[in-house]
């Protein structure tokens, strides 16, 4: 009779820590997969679409001797400045209508483009825009003269980003979110699947305590309108919020229209 020898515990042992190793080793190739990814996702960073002769074109210091590229929409009746942060797929010329329309509506605006955007230098990434955000609210406060408390930080898609790291970190009067994230890696994965998720919107919301006004369209196939319901519950401060049924991502404001205006011309006449 052939006798079938039993693998030793220690035998054992060693499968499965090997097992182990190669399931983990499989799990951070994934991780890294998907900061590639998201990266090529958040930043397109498209050719610059202004040059040097845009109106209002200012370039504004930032730390480390970087300099930003921004546009200052000056109004001398204006209670509030608008810091405006705009999408991954845009810069200052291709954003130039929201900025042109938060002016015409009453609003002083000081919108500002991410490194490797437009004319400003360096390379696309998440830590710039926090920079380019900090760089924006030094302006405002700083050489424009503007009190933090009239200071609305208004963020569109990967710009709401930018405005929740702000409202988180410095005062601010209020804080405008538009058809934002909850953060990058729950727009396709909605569980943690992967550690090292990416701009942690609603996390960062737990930590303002200023009014927070959310608007998002409801038929939005970019970014699902649950993403803005949730970063309204997760606001602790004040809240308003804005849903526009039949709007997507792109034309929350054609949708909404003098509905838009009313609302954040409300928030702005809330703001402590």
């Amino acid at each position: 009779m052939t006798t079938i020898e039993q693998p030793t515990k220690p035998g054992l042992l060693r499968r499965v820590l090997r097992l182990i190793a190669i399931l983990a080793a499989l799990y951070a190739l994934a991780c890294l997969g998907a900061r590639w990814i998201s990266t090529k996702l958040l930043f397109p960073a498209p050719p610059p679409t202004y040059g040097e002769t845009l109106p209002g074109l200012v370039m504004i210091p930032g730390a480390d001797g970087q300099r930003f590229a921004a546009v200052h929409r000056p109004n001398p009746q204006a209670k509030h400045l608008i810091l405006y942060f705009h999408g991954n797929g845009e810069d200052l010329g291709s954003a130039a209508r929201q900025i042109e329309e938060r002016a015409a509506h009453g609003f002083a605006v000081l919108a500002v483009d991410y490194p490797g955007y437009g004319l400003t230098g360096g390379a696309p990434s998440e830590s710039g825009v926090y920079a380019a955000a900090a760089a924006a609210y030094g302006y405002a406060i700083g050489p424009l003269g503007w009190p933090k408390e009239r200071v609305i930080a208004n963020g569109f898609s990967l710009g709401g980003a930018a405005a929740a790291w702000l409202a988180a970190r410095e005062q601010v009067g209020g804080v405008v979110l538009q058809s934002t994230f909850v953060s990058a890696y729950r727009v396709k994965l909605d569980a943690p699947l992967v550690v090292g998720d990416r701009m942690p919107n609603r996390a960062q919301l737990a930590r303002v305590r200023c009014p927070v006004l959310v608007v998002h369209g409801v038929d939005d196939g970019m970014i699902p309108w649950t993403h803005g319901r949730r970063l309204y519950e997760a606001a602790a401060g004040p809240k308003r919020c804005l849903w526009v049924p039949g709007a997507g991502h792109n034309n929350v404001i054609s949708v909404a229209g003098d509905r838009y205006w009313r609302e954040l011309d409300a928030f702005a006449a809330s703001l402590p």
